[in-house]
């Protein structure tokens, strides 16, 4: 008897209907450390949800898993029934009721289900529990198999941290306790990034501290990859972010998964989001394209979209869509799993510091593996949305490290690149965002010195200068968006000629200042409504707001500087077209080196270097 996955109970009332979904005659003690639910007569517990589904089109195209069964603890009289529901199917399918009588909880209720379906016929398969007795008990289930698995599978579980010691401690003690897990073959390598832990912290054979430098999220997983390396014992290699809130189940289910898969293939966990526990965020991610509103798949550079996007899985219907498979680009680093074969071929990630690295990686395994990358239902973690962050400095990593991804994998023209940068740097402008806007232009300065730039250069003091550079400009101030909801708003549109106008007076950078309204303009920017950036025409002072972002930003007009940033992106363009082919095939030539562990244990333990060593390195306050 293998268990390959358990029903899990909700620990919060907050995430309960993505667990289970109980009527009025169930009660669950939240706050009980062994979870169970009371039910009285007539009441049902229904399985009909994210993560007690099974779901069955994954496991019989990815495992050779085909027969499953429950092992449930009941005290009382029951009828359970299960059934599947599929992605195409209007209606849920009956496939099994059982009536059962005098339950013990000494006993296990054993319910086998029929064999599991090859074909489009399979879907998500869940239990629904009705109490028949005057009161019950359900306490425990498990999902079985008879099955031999093929494979051992030992796991080295890698998280890098930057002063999060709360979540690291929480995520490494969820996976400790975790009593089922304690039969695995796992280690867990805490990878401490701002060396604010100790290995008191973390006594546990099983964990290993190692104090790095700051050299962002890419540097931490690489450091922890490499000694997880060394060891030679893992078959796989588990990535996960430090501010993270996980249900250890998901490690379980991965085990099993792998224990019995057909053959290899990336596991990209999903995200939920942390501020609306019930919303899943992303399941994968598309690089460079999009879904027009016809479902058509175009091409847009640039541009990431996340698959699955906003799904509330308290929605039963909500949950066969992800019966329907993405073909997958990229998995977040948040729960991100590949085999070691996949290491030793493709090579360790490149040194972005943060922002891509994932991505990159997620392409460089899709060009490996037949199956590419997976995102497998129900293995998921909570995390902080984008929409949630907004450190500003960020911007110069995502453009910098985007060029550099488009080299190696020949995404982009030069004129696409341009025309795409120079739009954006704009827009920046016209909502006088001067920080981002010098962000992008550092970031594709940076990327046109070639390779040399990324071994020159130190990035703990690279990161330095990137933060202090992304606040030189004093006339943004974040506000938190009381404001971004209002009802009944209206969205401006601008006219063509009001479009004209505004671009060729780049807002009223161009215009006397006498021209300009001590007037503050309010820009609301959705993914589908937006306000004209207009608005800003001749205005002091620019609100802007994005849907569901947790701030906003008030930018206050610089004519100066918005001069002096367009003037100095003028002057790139012209210094890169003709550099620019290759520099770009440079990128590609140094991607073997940059990925190897000889460059990697140059790059995390340096000699020591000054300032003065590094000819980009650019002081607080000096322009670039």
């Amino acid at each position: 008897m293998k268990v390959v996955s358990r029903v899990t109970f909700p620990k919060t009332a907050e995430t309960s209907e993505v667990y289970m979904k109980l009527d009025a005659g169930t009660f669950i003690d939240f706050q009980a450390s062994n979870s169970q639910i009371i039910l009285s007569e007539g009441s049902s517990i229904s399985l009909n949800t994210y993560f007690n589904s099974i779901y069955e089109i994954f496991y019989t195209k990815y495992t050779t898993l085909s027969s499953l069964y429950y092992l449930l603890k009941l005290e009382g009289d029951f009828e359970v029934s299960a059934y599947r529901e599929r992605y195409e199917a209007s209606t849920k399918e009956l496939i099994l009721s059982k009536k059962l009588q005098q339950c013990q909880l000494s006993d296990n209720v054993k319910i086998l289900l029929p064999e599991l379906k090859q074909t489009q016929e399979a879907g998500r398969i869940y239990l629904e529990i009705t109490c028949l007795s005057e009161q019950g008990l359900f306490t425990e289930g498990l999902v079985v198999t008879e099955q031999e698995k093929h494979r051992d599978v030992s796991l080295g579980i890698i998280t890098c941290t930057y002063k999060k010691e709360a979540y690291v401690k929480n995520t490494v003690n969820a996976i400790l306790q975790d009593s089922f897990l304690h039969g695995k073959n796992f280690k867990i390598f805490v990878v401490d990034n701002g060396k604010t832990l100790n290995k008191s912290d973390f006594e546990d054979s099983r964990v290993q501290l190692i104090s790095n430098r700051n050299v962002g999220g890419s540097g931490g997983f690489t450091k922890g990859l490499i000694e997880a390396l060394q060891e030679g014992v893992y078959t796989h290699f588990l990535f996960m972010d430090d501010d993270i809130e996980l249900d250890s189940e998901a490690i379980y289910r991965l085990f099993s998964l792998y224990e019995y898969a057909k053959q290899d293939f990336a596991v990209a966990g999903s995200m939920l989001d942390l501020h609306k526990k019930h919303i899943l965020y992303e399941a994968g991610a598309l690089y460079n394209k999009y879904f027009d509103d016809k479902g058509n798949l175009q091409y847009h550079p640039f541009l990431f979209t996340g698959l699955k996007h906003n799904v509330d899985l308290r929605n039963p219907t909500s949950l066969n869509l992800l019966l329907m498979e993405d073909n997958i680009d990229y998995g977040g680093f948040w729960f991100f799993c590949c085999s070691q074969e996949v290491v030793k071929t493709i090579g360790l990630p490149l040194p972005f510091f943060i922002k891509i690295d994932d991505m990159e990686f997620g392409l460089r395994i899709n060009e490996h593996l037949e199956n590419g990358i997976v995102a497998f239902p129900s293995l998921a973690v909570w995390h902080d949305p984008f929409y949630a962050k907004n450190p500003g400095w960020d911007v110069y990593y995502e453009y910098r490290n985007q060029l550099i991804n488009h080299a190696i994998h020949n995404l982009f023209t030069y004129f696409e690149t341009i025309k795409t940068l120079t739009k954006n740097i704009i827009d920046c402008l016209l909502i006088f965002d001067y920080n981002s806007a010098k962000m992008i232009v550092k970031g594709f300065e940076d990327y046109m010195q070639g390779p040399s730039f990324m071994r020159s250069h130190d990035p703990e003091l690279l990161h330095s200068s990137i933060c202090e550079y992304s606040k030189i400009h004093k006339s943004e101030n974040i506000l938190t968006n009381s404001i971004s909801n209002s009802d009944g708003y209206q969205i401006t549109k601008a006219g063509t000629l009001q479009k004209v106008v505004s671009l060729l007076t780049l807002n009223g950078h161009f215009l006397p200042k006498f021209l300009i309204s001590d007037e503050t303009a309010i820009i609301r920017y959705g993914s589908k409504e937006r306000d004209s950036l207009c608005k800003g025409f001749a205005k002091k002072r620019v609100i802007f707001i994005k849907k569901n972002h947790l701030v906003s930003s008030q930018n206050e007009l610089d004519n100066k500087a918005g001069i002096n940033i367009l003037i100095a992106w003028i002057k790139s363009i012209i210094k890169s077209s003709l550099k620019w082919s290759y520099v770009s095939a440079e990128w590609k030539k140094a991607a073997k080196d940059l990925t190897s562990l000889q460059f990697w244990q140059n790059y995390l333990e340096p000699q020591n270097k000054t300032e003065s060593q590094h000819p980009n390195y650019v002081k607080p306050g000096e322009a670039a």
